[in-house]
């Protein structure tokens, strides 16, 4: 006895007429009624998440029927549980073969990874997240340590390209600083011509420090933009002095703020009897070179008095005794070390 005529049997017992009870399975069949579903093709194309859906929504029509027999929902269910049972294991044997090469491949990239070969290592992550997409959500749990498993070499991959992004960087930094002190020494020592080259080379490290290094250019700018304001100056002079039929300068300012009263030039320059008025309006300007002893050593003290003026005691006080270096007679660079002492 199937359950159909255990049903009618049941409900004869009870009462009901023919007629009757013909028409509560009319009525129980049509708060039943479900509309077509597309979950067995779902299950046969392999659409597991389609047919999962489907699957959901069935039992919820199930339940709402509070007990009350429906032969085609419960039909239904149970033809797709058949179903879902040979075609979950067959695919349960796919995601474990996909995730046994995943963790083969991660093997491989760590070993590339301890190795220095880093293109490998990011070419197989990528492998590996395509792989990972292709597994169905409903394996939850397979996929989850898939996942686990990706995420931890990915953190590894990271850390590896971070440091070495870092180590790197330090380097060029501390070649761009090797370089500025270089040419500081340089300019100091009044060879300015020498020190183009090395400030160019300088620039070229420098927009190389990638983003997230700020604290890097910008102590390195500060000493860049210092040497930048004095060849600049230096090279203005020097076309001057092109201009008005003079020799280059052989020697020029360090870097700092140069005064303008050291460019008056009318000793040097009025001399020339041959000047043209164009050039003569040039004299009258007093722009020319003044000796590289006394820029020098308004430059440091002008710097002195900057950093004493942020609080940085000690870079003025270097600033200083290089002043008194280059003058040693030199009163106010001796006002301004004893001020910074006390200050300090």
């Amino acid at each position: 006895m199937d359950i159909d005529e255990f049903l009618d049997r049941e409900l004869s017992g009870l009462g009901f007429g023919t007629d009757k009870a013909e028409d509560m399975n009319n009525q129980d069949s049509r708060e039943g009624t479900m509309p077509p579903l597309d979950a067995f093709k779902a299950v046969a194309s392999r659409d597991l998440e389609k047919a999962e859906e489907d699957y959901v929504q069935l039992w919820h029509a199930l339940m709402q029927q509070k007990l009350r027999w429906n032969k085609d929902i419960y039909e239904q269910l149970a033809a797709l549980s058949r179903q879902f049972s040979s075609v979950l294991s067959q695919a349960r044997s796919e995601v474990k073969a996909k995730a046994d090469s995943i963790y083969s491949l991660i093997s491989r990239a760590k070993a590339a990874l301890k190795e220095g070969r880093k293109d490998v290592p990011f070419k197989i992550y990528s492998e590996v997240q395509e792989m990972n997409n292709t597994i169905p959500n409903v394996f939850f749990e397979e996929k989850k340590a898939i996942q686990d498993k990706i995420l931890s070499f990915y953190n590894e991959l990271r850390s590896k390209t971070d440091n070495d992004l870092i180590g790197r960087t330090s380097a060029l930094a501390q070649e761009i600083n090797r370089l500025i002190e270089s040419i500081n020494a340089a300019i100091s020592s009044g060879n300015i011509t020498g020190t183009i080259e090395d400030y160019s080379k300088c620039i070229e490290l420098y927009i190389q420090v990638p983003e997230g290094f700020l604290h890097y250019k910008n102590s390195a700018g500060i000493g860049l933009l210092e040497i930048y304001k004095t060849l600049s100056i230096y090279n203005e002079i020097s076309a001057l002095h092109k201009q008005l039929g003079q020799r280059p300068l052989a020697k020029q300012p360090a870097q700092g703020t140069v005064p303008s009263a050291a460019l008056s030039a009318k000793s040097s320059i009025t001399g020339n009897a041959g000047l043209q008025s164009g050039q003569q309006g040039i004299v009258r300007t007093g722009v020319s070179a003044s000796s590289t002893k006394d820029i020098l050593l308004a430059k440091k003290k002008d710097r002195a008095k900057r950093n004493m003026g942020k609080g940085y005691y000690n870079e003025a006080s270097k600033d200083i005794e290089e002043a008194l270096q280059i003058e040693p007679a030199d009163a106010e660079s001796k006002a301004l070390r004893a001020k910074i002492r006390t200050l300090s």
